[in-house]
């Protein structure tokens, strides 16, 4: 542990991946750091448990070549030998068949669209993974929805049934509303992952699950002096008083701290700093996210051939299928096929409500679509998991809305994953997210001395 160069102390709320590299960051820099933690584990979204064979993601995740911050992190703290490099396998449901879409030469063979369409796709999809995420190149899609934009250049026939099928499946109501942004850099980060033009797809797993991650960090923070507080929420923090602290009201009773750092979705700072300015608290609750509603089978054979399996098919009640097991072979988790099943819905939809056996058994009696010989059967065991904040919607002109990381309180900092713009969210993103924020709170403390 660090001989500590700093008196002040700094609190960080929530233990998600950027919570954790915030808190680790900070007790680097020789601040004596407290995390808390509301539920008794750490990760957040990229949270893994037990299973037969090994652990899992209650998420299914991955990373990209591109993501290079959480790839440098894990090398910092005694992780990055554990990460594995593959190649994918990707697919697109549409009319009752799966298609390959591994490479580009698979794109131009999908016959859900003629070969012209097929044509304009490729260099649609050539050009915006030319356009860069940093400089200003960007900015023109923000002021633009991915509907209007991608129908005017690929066409009604083709956009209606390649990706305006994928926005109508993630987004639902909202799909129309989505700007260009947000799917020009999913198609920017899928690109960077592929060594050539017309290779295939490489993309990286801890062996062991991200839980490898997950717990170096907080070993790495332990070491570092940060004192964890797992199972302990939030409810109330406190503007600087007399004495230029912060009290924050925990589940055990106050804490005071000189600075603090939520790294919880927007309207949950909100609810906690309810005295915080109307402009700035207006930004916090006017940030919509979506929830997620995932189904984790484990079962005794393989479900497709396929990795990640885009649906474009309404009649299907979730947007992905991922097996993870056509990824890591199931050979490592002791021969069990370990398939997730996931759609995307509004934070009041039926599905993150439902008793967890009614949704199973909707999801299962839809997958003989995609495989006509499944039978409940092969179902050896189910997990259900839900988040009412899986990913922000990123409308037009995003950018304009997004609350700022030094909020208009003194000494109170945000890194929400609605804050992470213009790329998507993602465990990268929150490396990045949380580095950045420790960056802010030590320059800011550095600047009183």
């Amino acid at each position: 542990m660090p001989e500590l160069s700093h008196p002040h102390r700094v609190g960080v709320v929530g233990g998600g991946i950027a919570g954790l590299t915030a808190a680790y960051r900070l007790a680097r820099l020789g601040y004596a750091v407290t995390l808390w933690e509301r539920s008794d584990e750490y990760g957040g979204l990229a949270a893994a448990f037990d299973v037969p064979g090994g652990k899992l993601e209650k998420f299914y995740h991955h990373l990209f070549m591109s993501d290079r911050a959480i790839v440098a992190l894990a090398h910092e703290i005694g992780c990055g030998d554990r990460l594995r490099w593959l190649p994918s396998q990707n697919s697109y449901y549409s009319a009752g068949q799966i298609y390959s879409l591994a490479s580009p030469i698979d794109l131009l063979r999908l016959p859900v669209v003629p070969l012209l369409d097929r044509l304009r796709i490729g260099f649609v999809t050539l050009y915006l993974q030319h356009v860069p995420s940093r400089g200003d190149r960007w900015r023109e899609f923000e002021r633009i929805t991915a509907w209007e934009w991608l129908s005017k250049w690929l066409g009604t026939h083709a956009f209606e049934k390649t990706f305006g099928a994928q926005l109508r499946a993630k987004f639902g109501p909202r799909a129309k509303e989505i700007a260009m942004v947000w799917f020009w850099n999913k198609i920017y980060l899928r690109t960077q992952s592929r060594p050539g033009l017309f290779a295939k797809e490489l993309l990286g797993y801890f062996d062991g699950s991200f839980s490898v991650l997950v717990d170096s960090l907080v070993q790495a923070g332990r070491d570092n002096g940060v004192d964890f507080r797992p199972g302990v929420g939030i409810t109330h923090i406190a503007a600087l008083d007399q004495d230029n602290a912060i009290t924050i009201t925990t589940d055990h009773g106050p804490e005071r701290v000189d600075a603090v750092v939520v790294t919880t979705p927007t309207p949950l700072l909100a609810r906690m700093m309810p005295e915080l300015p109307a402009d700035y608290l207006d930004k916090l609750r006017s940030t919509v996210y979506q929830g997620a509603a995932c189904l984790l089978l484990r079962l005794d054979r393989p479900l497709t051939g396929t990795y990640w399996l885009n649906i474009a098919d309404a009649d299907l009640p979730f947007t992905v299928v991922v097996e993870h097991t056509n990824f890591i072979d199931a050979a490592e988790y002791d021969g069990n096929h370990y398939v997730y099943v996931n759609t995307y819905v509004d934070v009041n939809h039926r599905y993150l409500s439902m008793q967890p056996a009614e949704l199973v058994d909707e999801y299962l009696s839809y997958l003989p679509q995609l495989n006509p010989e499944f039978e409940r059967g092969w179902v050896r065991e189910s997990w259900v998991f839900r988040t009412p904040a899986a990913q922000p919607i990123i409308g037009l002109n995003y950018s304009d809305r997004r609350p700022e990381h030094r909020t208009p309180v003194d000494a109170v900092y945000l890194a929400s994953m609605s804050q992470i713009y213009p790329e998507d969210r993602g465990t990268n993103y929150a490396v990045s997210l949380g580095e950045h924020v420790a960056g802010l709170v030590d320059e800011d403390f550095q600047k009183q001395r």
